[in-house]
């Protein structure tokens, strides 16, 4: 995992399993609200579900962490590639 010398990462992460259809985007947008984080939740035509999350290093790791403790009976294998860069989005939303 690298990160700029801001400290400014995006995380995209793929949840598989049963992520659909449980509320999943919905419990990820209320975390989501707790950091202080830009990007975006949707469900993917495969059945998986992508979360991109930027903003400082600290911030989108633990909002990622919160997420896979939080869900963590529903994803069964997850993902992540984690890059140094700036914020594309202005706040987090899910995507439909």
């Amino acid at each position: 995992m690298q990160t700029n010398q801001l400290g400014s990462i995006r995380a995209t992460v793929n949840y598989t399993r049963r992520v659909q259809g449980v509320g999943f985007r919905w419990q990820v947008n209320q975390i989501a609200k707790l950091f202080p984080c830009s990007g975006f939740v949707k469900n993917l035509s495969d059945g998986t579900v992508e979360l991109v999350v930027e903003g400082a290093t600290k911030e989108v790791r633990g909002m990622v962490e919160k997420v896979n403790d939080r869900m963590q009976d529903y994803w069964h294998e997850i993902k992540i590639d984690e890059r140094a860069g700036d914020a594309h989005f202005s706040e987090f939303s899910i995507q439909y």
